[in-house]
């Protein structure tokens, strides 16, 4: 396998991860009690799933936002999920239907802003805590319009202002690439690649878009990180983060079955993806490094570094549902070999 990619020895725990994360998943599927794993650091802290879409977040985008069984125009439905992703918190959404019913671009931005006032003066978080929304534009120019007002507020009117107003939302829907749409997103000018990407994904579940996840991918500061920690020469600066995520997806089935030959252990995939997108490896890295942080690796050694959420279970199971397209259905789970 002679490549200018070299994984070290820490590269065995971004497969370990893999496998074990999805043996979880599948334990769970399964009815099994938690905590599905003799591992503390699977037991006591929060790891997304090796497939993004599993998530919750995720899956009550694909299953309330986009297909809920109603009919919606492109212009609303590309309204309904960067409304949604903007907070990413399913109970933001439900607070937010129990209030208006369905919810459109006539809803209005004012309209929903007025009501989450509301709701954060009695005291409800309405971001979810998956990832910081930041306002690092606030100070620039070309962003006087937004000063004095809040997070949410802010954003709403840029997003009328820089996507709906000027005609982009058109050039948005229109988009014929992964990466055509991604670079529109970057070009409003309040999103960084990561942030961009995550838009870009999410409104790729929905039938506006059908692009491969193969096309294009970006690699945010987590897998970075990653990378870093199961790379060797990934410390220097010219290092191509984003060819060994394409290299590992090439040569991903001779690196897991080496891996699972050697450890004995199982890799149970979705069986419509058993090489996980590049997109899919790319948040398997940044997981990786949450990982490394547990076994006490420091990539920063002028900050304390720790794993910051803690694992607490949901007792709600969830109704797994997939774009139409996809032709996805779940495995007997009681036929899958979890070691």
């Amino acid at each position: 396998m002679e490549s200018n990619f070299h994984p070290n020895d820490n590269f065995n725990y971004f497969l370990y991860w893999m496998c074990e994360r999805m043996n979880i998943f599948w334990r769970r599927l399964d009815g099994q009690k938690f905590p599905w794993t003799e591992d503390p650091a699977f037991q006591g802290f929060k790891f997304t799933n090796v497939y993004r879409y599993l998530d919750r977040v995720s899956q009550y985008l694909i299953r309330e936002v986009i297909y809920n069984g109603k009919e919606y125009s492109p212009k609303d439905m590309f309204f309904r999920i960067l409304l949604y992703k903007h907070f990413n918190s399913d109970i933001t959404w439900e607070a937010l239907k129990e209030e208006f019913g369905d919810i459109t671009y006539d809803t209005g931005w004012d309209n929903i802003a007025e009501f989450l006032d509301d709701r954060m003066d009695k005291g409800y978080r309405i971001y979810s805590n998956a990832f910081i929304v930041g306002c690092f534009f606030y100070q620039r120019k070309g962003f006087e319009s937004i000063l004095g007002l809040n997070k949410h507020r802010a954003h709403f009117k840029l997003f009328e202002d820089r996507i709906f107003q000027t005609g982009l939302v058109d050039k948005m829907l229109a988009a014929k690439s992964f990466e055509e749409l991604y670079t529109l997103f970057r070009k409003i000018g309040i999103f960084g690649d990561f942030m961009a990407q995550q838009y870009t994904i999410d409104m790729n579940y929905s039938p506006l878009f059908d692009f491969s996840e193969n096309d294009f991918v970006i690699t945010g500061p987590g897998s970075i990180r990653g990378i870093k920690f199961t790379f060797d020469g990934a410390e220097d600066r010219h290092f191509d983060y984003v060819g060994a995520i394409k290299w590992v997806h090439d040569n991903f089935e001779t690196l897991m079955g080496d891996f699972c030959r050697e450890t004995g252990m199982v890799w149970n995939p979705l069986p419509w993806e058993p090489v996980p997108s590049l997109i899919n490896l790319q948040n398997c890295f940044c997981e990786t490094s949450k990982l490394a942080k547990r076994l006490g690796h420091v990539f920063n050694a002028n900050r304390k570094e720790r794993l910051k959420t803690a694992y607490h279970p949901r007792k709600d199971d969830i109704a797994f549902t997939f774009p139409p397209d996809w032709g996805a259905k779940m495995p007997d789970v009681s036929k899958l070999i979890i070691d």
